[in-house]
């Protein structure tokens, strides 16, 4: 029998069927204590096992920095999946497919990494970094929660003027400057790179570099966000983009502690700014609200 739960917002109803919203409340959950052992089980061993190593300063603090910001990112994505138990399957379906992307990337690279420590020490492996367990159901829960694909009629794209177009291409082409440089100079000239040739014991070691991948994925997700904007839904766009730029916001605002309040010295003052103007391009660059009350 096909139980399903129907809730009603304004100018459109959603049905929600109930196998999929226990998948999505599960999810948030996993998602949950993801966020809870990240924060508060794992940060003071992993940072701790950072700073007695021989890593350059700049390196330690701005790792550091990095772990509480994506600490941030983690208690996002309960946040979200909360909030999709209301939000129409124009939004939800994308929304769902963006979370699942980011969980899934997560696992395979908590994997990977656990295997290559099997390989290079002969230590537990995947046990040593047990997170992929978590990351994949949660991006399969999510990928499983989606909604049916909505009617054409009734996921329109926001209709753009020519003059509009300029500040989503502008951030688009910046944002993409922007994760190429993370990733390429990043990650084999920068922190991951030092981390890696230094005696950081394990699993602080992999698990640290898990995270800086994982960064080069957010950061690819804004200019992919902003351009997939342009032709998608008014109201899932907007949300896709908002939450990309939340996503930056998260690491600029640990970079601003970072430097301000913390032993930061070594740190480039201008990190922070250039990553909230990113944040604002981004925000402004969503999909603007559609001014028909239909």
């Amino acid at each position: 029998m096909n139980i399903s739960a129907r809730t009603v917002t304004p100018a459109k109803s959603v049905t929600v069927t109930a196998p999929r919203t226990r998948a999505l409340g599960a999810a948030a959950a996993l998602a949950t204590v993801i966020a809870v052992l990240h924060t508060f089980v794992q940060a003071t061993p992993t940072i701790d096992a950072l700073m007695a190593g021989d890593t350059p300063a700049e390196s330690q603090q701005g790792l550091r920095m990095m772990w509480h910001g994506m600490s941030a990112i983690a208690w996002t994505c309960p946040v979200v999946l909360l909030l999709l138990r209301r939000m129409p399957a124009a939004v939800t379906r994308p929304v769902l497919g963006f979370v699942a992307l980011l969980n899934g990337s997560q696992a395979l690279f908590y994997a990977a990494a656990g295997l290559a420590v099997l390989w290079a020490d002969g230590a537990s492996g995947p046990l040593s970094l047990p997170q992929w367990a978590l990351h994949a159901p949660v991006a399969a829960l999510a990928w499983l929660a989606r909604p049916s694909r909505p009617a054409q009629q009734s996921a329109r794209p926001a209709r753009r003027r020519r003059g509009h177009l300029v500040l989503p291409w502008f951030t688009a082409i910046f944002a993409t400057v922007m994760a190429a440089f993370h990733f390429v100079q990043g990650t084999f000239m920068s922190w991951p790179a030092e981390v890696l040739a230094s005696n950081t014991t394990s699993p602080a070691k992999p698990a640290l570099y898990v995270m800086w991948l994982f960064s080069c994925v957010v950061f690819t997700s804004v200019p992919v966000a902003v351009v997939w904007s342009l032709r998608a839904p008014a109201a899932a766009g907007r949300f896709v983009v908002r939450y990309a730029a939340v996503l930056v916001a998260a690491l600029m605002v640990s970079w601003c502690i970072e430097v301000t309040f913390v032993s930061g010295d070594d740190l480039q003052p201008s990190g922070w700014p250039v990553l909230g103007v990113l944040a604002a391009l981004t925000a402004l660059s969503a999909p603007p609200r559609s001014r028909s009350n239909t």
